[in-house]
């Protein structure tokens, strides 16, 4: 049977039309995509519809949709993760706050504590997506953050060490779900084109959670020893409560996947809307459509993929670990810096800021010029430079400025790497169940691995110079992360021109579109995105 050929994730927005019958010639569909004429009958009837709905909503129709789904999702999205950033580092805020000298506990029980977190957080994340991939965002999500808020209410109850592990295990079970899931759920309604910028929106909440929490933190500051409470109880009260009650909005302000609207009315967006938002993304790729039935087979699938282990390593060591170790210590490293604990939570606001606007620049980039592998690598650059810096200028008190401005820098790049990586990801895997199978493996490794590690490597005793931190952080990025992306890129472009030299009347002879659709990724006709 001859067949379509499409050119993957490189004519992701698709500009196709079906030709008129001209009698047995081949005619161009879109960015270098032919279809025989004399096939035209087996192109689906549903593919066809596609074609004609993306004829209508060319231009302002198309922006009109766009902007709903922003203002749908990207709000929402990103407030929960505001909200699980807040409720998973608001103990380096707590620590200020005379929280380990009332509890009890040793600088390293505490560091402990926060590592112990990420065993439980990385090993449900790829349950959690997976759950999600069946259950959808509208049941799920309402749960695990209800979940997440319920656990940090009562984190204002610790009163020992080991009530506190048993509260953080708790926190990561609960939390696991939000980061890898919203990525899944902007994955399942954005194209690729359109995906790196909303992911860098989505992720600047968690630089935005910096910001937001020493604000926070300064604030609650004032209620210390209201109600004979310590101000690190009210911190975890008044944060927990707010996100139980988000969690119970979320019932009705998410949506629930695109292709389980299919026969359904919405009220947000119209039929034809919700019709074409549903189809522009099963067909993307072109008319060999991947399944939406979730198969376990394509969790061992993704588990099997080289691309999986590579971007792993990526957001483990140049992402995970920089990010948590930074995030739990800055408000002790700019205290160290000569400025008083309340001082210090307030001066940890503008880095996060300044990260959250390099973070949503960078994404934006790199959906512009469509280049993953430069804007990773520039945000592990301008990580690295401003990591080195601090490094060199802690151990002179009169630099404390140069070392303040290090830190912007080291904030905003260890930042902007994260949604690309997820983006990234996402573009370069077909099928809806591996992809988010994969998304949940590759965060179960960052988390777990990035999370232990980066809550233990600033070890208080080596304040304020941090040898061992400030070391580790560099290794891990040039010989974790940089290193490990470029062979990823090299091995993805060699697929690509592997591919063009591919005879495509061969192709097209060889295969049907099933089994094109069933091979996803590794279907001759599609192109990885460098």
């Amino acid at each position: 049977m001859a067949s379509i050929s499409a050119s993957g994730s490189s004519a992701t927005d698709l500009e196709r039309k079906l030709p008129e019958k001209t009698g047995g010639v081949s005619e161009e569909v879109g960015d270098g995509a032919s279809i025989d004429t004399g096939m035209q009958q087996s192109v689906s009837a549903e593919y066809q519809r596609y074609l004609t709905l993306h004829e209508r909503f060319e231009g302002d129709r198309k922006k009109k949709l766009v902007r709903k789904l922003d203002w749908r999702l990207l709000p929402v999205l990103s407030f929960l993760y505001l909200l699980c950033s807040l409720d998973k580092s608001n103990a380096g805020n707590a620590k200020l706050f005379g929280f380990l000298e009332e509890v009890g506990m040793t600088g390293t029980q505490f560091n402990l504590a926060l590592m112990y977190l990420f065993f439980t957080y990385g090993l449900m994340e790829p349950v959690s997506n997976i759950a999600l991939r069946r259950l959808g965002p509208k049941v799920w999500f309402p749960i695990i953050v209800c979940g997440w808020g319920l656990v940090t209410t009562l984190t204002c109850m610790v009163s020992s060490y080991a009530s506190f592990v048993v509260i953080r295990l708790f926190l990561g079970l609960t939390e696991a779900g939000l980061y890898p899931g919203s990525y899944f759920i902007l994955s399942m309604w954005y194209t690729p084109k359109e995906l790196a910028t909303r992911m860098a929106i989505f992720y600047g909440a968690n630089t935005a959670a910096g910001a937001f929490g020493g604000v926070i933190a300064y604030g609650v500051g004032n209620l210390d020893g209201a109600h004979g409470w310590r101000a690190w109880r009210w911190l975890f009260l008044i944060e927990g409560v707010i996100t139980v009650a988000t969690g119970l909005c979320c019932f009705g302000l998410l949506p629930q996947f695109p292709h389980q609207y299919e026969g359904k009315k919405s009220k947000w967006l119209t039929e034809e809307e919700l019709d074409y938002a549903r189809l522009r993304i099963k067909y993307v790729n072109g008319p060999n459509a991947p399944t939406y039935v979730f198969r376990w087979s394509d969790v061992i699938d993704a588990a099997k993929d080289r691309k999986t282990w590579l971007m792993c390593m990526m957001f483990w060591w140049g992402g995970s670990v920089p990010t948590y170790s930074l995030s739990y210590t800055l408000p002790t490293m700019v205290k160290n810096l000569g400025y008083s604990a309340v001082k210090a939570q307030a001066m940890t606001t503008p880095p996060y800021i300044f990260a959250t606007c390099v973070c949503v620049f960078v994404g934006w980039a790199s959906d512009r010029f469509q280049q993953r592998f430069f804007a990773i690598m520039s945000s592990y650059t301008l990580g690295l430079i401003g990591i080195i810096i601090l490094w060199i200028t802690v151990h002179y008190p009169h630099l404390s400025g140069v070392s303040y401005f290090a830190i912007f820098l080291a904030a905003a790049g260890y930042s902007a790497q994260a949604p690309i990586i997820g983006a990234w990801s996402s573009v370069n895997i077909v099928n809806p169940s591996k992809r988010a199978a994969a998304i949940g493996l590759l965060m179960l490794f960052g988390s777990v691995g990035g999370g232990s590690i980066g809550s233990n490597i600033y070890l208080a005793e080596q304040a304020p110079v941090y040898p061992l931190g400030f070391g580790f952080s560099v290794g891990a990025t040039i010989l974790g992360a940089m290193i490990p992306g470029t062979i990823h890129w090299f091995l993805m472009r060699r697929d690509n021109l592997r591919r063009e030299k591919m005879d495509m009347h061969e192709v097209q002879a060889t295969y049907t579109l099933e089994e094109l659709a069933d091979m996803g990724e590794k279907s001759p006709l599609f192109r990885y995105t460098l």
